[in-house]
């Protein structure tokens, strides 16, 4: 069978099959923590990214997708692989956002089933095309290959058939694309990215809907730009959403460890920081050397330089720490003028598997040491649900409120599992625009082949 079809089958395996109740627990703090996340993208970007959806004429499922994207990944709050290198979130929960109202009596479980089958399809997919080849080329693969997750999600959600869930998977893989090279300091397009892979993975399905096929071979094709590195290895086994990292702060992944080794020496440094240094793997190092000043909110995310700084200046480092104020800080721009990047090689040996970091921090009294291998959140070190919980308000606080954030949050932690999934249709649709007229989850009729949709185009080639 092709890469393609054993991903379908995998979807749907995760559609129908037993889940244990530790994986379910899991995609239940996933879930929370890419609902917080798209909040806190509405609530920073919301003026402009509206502004382009409807200049875009998307229709409503695909603009809710794209416009939810672009929230979602804003921050750069949300979960992360790293041994894919791919952060399934912010294109798996603004998909299955945007077929939502196409499906009025889908249950909570149906829907957790549905993402779940989504973040499973995105991370065997980008670890069979090795996620970690494609970054160094300059190429994202969350874009590249997260909306195949999103493909499936979306049509496991409406009822399709695995043929149809397969060749919407193809569909999305063949009009993939999203480079990240390039600076950030004069240009914010790269918000966009996240936004567009979202919408792909609904336009897929859509397409599928309607009779076009896409080329189920396009992940065996020795030419294609995402072919599986092994084409003897099948998929690996296990589910992979437990294994994926949650971040405790704002900021890229790369640097995650990095602020946990910095907050966690805080208390033994008396005086003015001379020197900061941070060891990270030579794969990471090159692209987060960004010292000041910072051009933009975009290029001091991906800082370390600014993230470090804020850490050990304010004890932390959240979306509120990144406003026009901060960047031009002079205290900050002072210490961040004190941060070097260096590589060691046993951080670039453990790489992808590991995203390490270790810290020197000198003072006039001495220089202290920490390092972190694993971060708080990746796998092995995993947050609590309080700690979940409480990143959700931080994240959530400035559009719901706090109270009302922290009993959004406990309802996707806690919900009824044969109810709807009544919390993002109530609280996450509305920020996101129109509810889709374009997908309806009782429209299939038989076919030769399964089923399709009544109406739809036939004989569409690959």
């Amino acid at each position: 069978m092709s890469l393609v079809g054993d991903l379908a089958a995998r979807a749907h395996s995760v559609a129908a099959g037993p889940i244990p109740a530790a994986v379910r627990t899991a995609t239940r703090a996933h879930l929370t923590d890419a609902a917080g996340a798209l909040v806190a993208g509405h609530t920073s970007l919301h003026g402009p990214v509206e502004r382009l959806a409807d200049s875009l004429g998307l229709g409503d499922a695909r603009r809710t997708a794209f416009v939810g994207g672009v929230y979602a990944h804003c921050w750069e709050t949300g979960d992360i692989h790293r041994g894919a290198v791919l952060c399934p979130g912010c294109i798996v929960l603004p998909a299955t956002l945007a077929v939502l109202p196409a499906c009025p009596s889908v249950s909570t479980e149906q829907f957790e089933r549905a993402y779940l089958a989504g973040y499973e399809v995105a991370l065997a997919a980008a670890i069979a095309v090795r996620g970690e080849r494609l970054i160094q080329r300059g190429w994202w693969p969350t874009a590249l290959v997260a909306p195949l997750g999103g493909a499936a999600a979306v049509s496991v959600l409406l009822g399709r058939s695995q043929a149809s869930t397969a060749s919407a998977i193809a569909l999305a893989a063949q009009h993939a694309g999203g480079v990240i090279a390039g600076t950030t300091e004069r240009a914010d397009g790269r918000h966009l990215l996240s936004g567009f892979a979202a919408e792909r993975a609904v336009t897929a399905v859509l397409a599928a809907d309607a009779g076009w096929t896409g080329p189920l071979d396009i992940l065996d094709d020795p030419r294609s730009p995402i072919q599986r590195v092994d084409p003897e290895a099948g998929l690996v086994s296990g589910y992979l959403l437990p294994e994926t990292s949650l971040k405790p702060h704002a900021g890229a992944k790369h640097l995650q460890s990095a602020i946990d080794a910095v907050l966690a020496l805080r208390g033994q440094v008396s005086g003015e920081i001379e020197r900061l240094t941070c060891y990270l793997p030579a794969q990471l190092a090159k692209v987060i050397d960004r010292p000041p000043p910072f051009g933009s909110v975009l290029n001091a995310l991906g800082s370390a330089q600014f993230v470090l700084a804020v850490s050990a200046l304010r004890g932390r480092c959240t979306p509120a720490d990144f406003d026009g104020g901060t960047l031009r800080d002079e205290e900050l721009l002072a210490l961040a003028g004190k941060i070097h990047i260096e590589t060691a090689d046993d951080l670039s040996a453990a790489y992808p598997a590991k995203w390490g970091a270790r810290i020197e921090i000198t003072t006039a009294s001495g220089t202290v040491h920490a390092e972190r291998l694993d971060a708080r959140g990746d796998p092995g070190s995993p947050l609590s649900e309080a700690e979940i919980t409480d990143k959700f308000v931080t994240l959530a606080g400035g559009s719901l409120g706090e109270e009302k954030a922290r009993a959004v949050a406990e309802s996707l932690l806690h919900p009824d599992p044969a109810g709807p999934p009544s919390t993002l249709s109530e609280y996450l649709l509305p920020l996101l625009g129109s509810p889709s007229r374009e997908l309806r989850a009782d429209t299939l009729v038989p076919s030769l082949d399964g089923a399709v949709p009544a109406g739809a185009r036939t004989g569409g080639s690959s």
